[in-house]
């Protein structure tokens, strides 16, 4: 949202330094770009996923909402972590995405040649998404590594807005689920106690400060 703000502000004070008279007319008669509106749309799906879990914290799990990642190197990105949960069963990179349009996991090869999958959403292919969240998910597993090896550290997609397949799906071992999949997907049972998920998330917190 902050960036949506960002370029929605930058855009008003653009067209009206450009036309001092009329600038206000056009912007009222005009739409955002589309490069604009995604950011707005973006931001409303991570609030929805972020609401989700909140319902959840407690008994099943601890969240940190949009955190500051980590390059290879150590040092702190310009990219953010949706969501970091820590689950009894382990912890989770959620990336909300908010995409219109039917998924699908399209499948090729087999027997006698590499099996590949790729993630569709209305036709396009978006199995860039995946790479994305896989930096993230080896930001994390890097940063848990040093004091809590044995935790699992794994990703999902979380959509909001999408028509997901009826039984769900994964691509990769990355589940692709909607919010009430992702509460299903989070409850699961784990050998994390409560005390065990407090340590961890405040490490989290500390390594992945607030965006």
């Amino acid at each position: 949202m902050r960036e949506y703000q960002r370029r929605s502000e930058h855009r008003d004070q653009r067209v009206r330094a450009a036309h001092p008279k009329l600038g206000g007319l056009i912007l009222a008669l005009s739409n955002e770009p589309a490069s604009t509106r995604n950011w707005a749309q973006g931001a409303a799906g991570e609030r929805a996923v972020a609401a989700t879990l909140d319902e959840l914290v407690g008994d099943h799990l601890t969240v940190l909402h949009d955190r500051v990642s980590r390059r290879p190197d150590g040092r702190l990105s310009r990219a953010n972590i949706d969501h970091l949960v820590v689950s009894a069963s382990g912890v989770w990179v959620i990336d909300a995405k908010t995409h219109r349009g039917a998924l699908e996991v399209r499948r090729s090869g087999g027997l006698f040649s590499p099996r590949l999958e790729k993630l569709y959403i209305g036709g396009r292919d978006k199995s860039p998404l995946l790479a994305g969240l896989g930096i993230q998910v080896a930001a994390v597993r890097a940063e848990l590594a040093t004091v809590h090896a044995d935790v699992p550290v794994r990703g999902a997609l979380c959509f909001v807005g999408t028509e997901l397949p009826w039984f769900g799906d994964s691509i990769d071992g990355v589940p692709l689920v909607g919010r009430r999949g992702l509460a299903k997907l989070l409850k699961r049972d784990g050998d994390l106690t409560s005390e065990d998920r407090d340590a961890i998330a405040q490490f989290l917190a500390a390594r992945f400060p607030a965006a």
